[in-house]
């Protein structure tokens, strides 16, 4: 096919998609309804993805985008664990296109929204390349911990549009940090968080679940501390974590203390995962020698504890809110 006959394509695809949209003008709540949907399967699909690497399915499926040499589909028990996780991708992959749809039939063409929904479809097309390197490489620390990274950047995203289109339908009451120290503190906070969930991805890379223990498969794992890499990295990022917790609950106590509204409920929230994650963390190490079941709660919970940090770097916004009708990045600044 030419370059000519696909640019006309396109062409009329986009004056077709136009009318469309001028004709059928949509309201806010399909949008809103398909950024939530969004939000639960990509959070979803971080805890499906966990419950592969647990289980030992990693390399169930040993080829991609069949399941192996000989069949499209699963032919055991790992594979159908492994390819399951494949076929959440679909729902996935609706939710965000839904909210690009969406956002396009917008009457008022909100840039902000359709950005964030391409970056959001983009982003699982990414991980859906991201996981067959995955595969690939069988089922290398580094592609492995990247693959949960970009599922969180999809988090990110999710979130960032969910929280838009709630302070659009509240009016833009939230007024933000009045204080600049303040909002810059809590801030760093969010990001703080976001580093010890990433640093938690390396401990897993260190640790016993590398994904193909139940196909028996050899898989790399992280040893930049040779043979005690794996206590060594729980070690560092359970002071980090208990440090992390420390300042989240001081910070929360400022807020309720300051009466700063817009950083009660996030700093709520961030604060309630934390204290369930170090419980967890502790029952697994310390307890019951680092079960499958509390590892996948484990990183369950850090998922929603990044979902957390997302919400509060964005309540942690300087200066009161703008109308709803002004302009916004992407992201959420002003």
């Amino acid at each position: 096919m030419s370059l000519r006959l696909i640019s006309a394509l396109t062409s009329r695809l986009r004056e077709r998609l136009e009318r469309f949209r001028l004709e059928h003008p949509q309201e806010r709540r399909p949008l809103q309804i398909s950024a939530w949907v969004a939000l639960g399967l990509f959070t979803l699909i971080v805890a499906t993805g966990a419950g592969v690497r647990l289980t030992g399915s990693g390399l169930g499926c040993s080829n991609w985008p069949n399941c192996s040499d000989q069949s499209l589909t699963p032919q055991n028990g790992h594979a159908y664990i492994e390819f399951g996780n494949r076929l959440i991708t679909t729902p996935v992959t609706l939710a965000a296109l839904a909210c690009l749809i969406f956002a396009w039939l917008q009457p008022d063409r909100r840039r902000d929204y359709r950005t964030l929904s391409k970056w959001l479809l983009g982003l699982v097309a990414a991980q859906a390349l991201l996981g067959a390197i995955a595969v690939w490489t069988d089922l290398n620390w580094t592609t492995v911990s990247g693959h949960y990274l970009l599922s969180m950047v999809s988090l990110t995203l999710c979130v960032i549009l969910v929280w838009r289109l709630r302070q659009e339908a509240a009016g833009a009451a939230d007024e933000g940090v009045a204080d600049q120290r303040v909002s810059r503190a809590v801030r760093g906070l969010a990001i703080s968080g976001a580093a010890v969930i990433t640093l938690g991805t390396l401990v897993t890379a260190s640790g016993p679940y590398a994904g193909g223990q139940g196909t028996g498969d050899v898989v790399q794992r992280l040893s930049v501390f040779g043979a005690d890499s794996f206590p060594t990295m729980v070690m560092i990022h359970a002071r980090l974590a208990a440090v992390f917790g420390v300042v989240a609950v001081a910070a929360w106590l400022y807020a309720r203390a300051r009466s700063i509204t817009a950083l009660t409920a996030p700093l709520t929230a961030l604060c309630l995962l934390v204290a369930v994650a170090g419980v967890i963390g502790q029952l697994q190490y310390h307890v019951y020698d680092y079960p499958a079941a509390l590892v996948w709660a484990h990183v369950v919970v850090a998922a929603l504890l990044w979902n957390a940090c997302t919400w509060l770097w964005l309540a942690a916004r300087h200066g009161a809110a703008a109308p709803a009708a002004a302009p916004h990045d992407a992201f959420g600044r002003t």
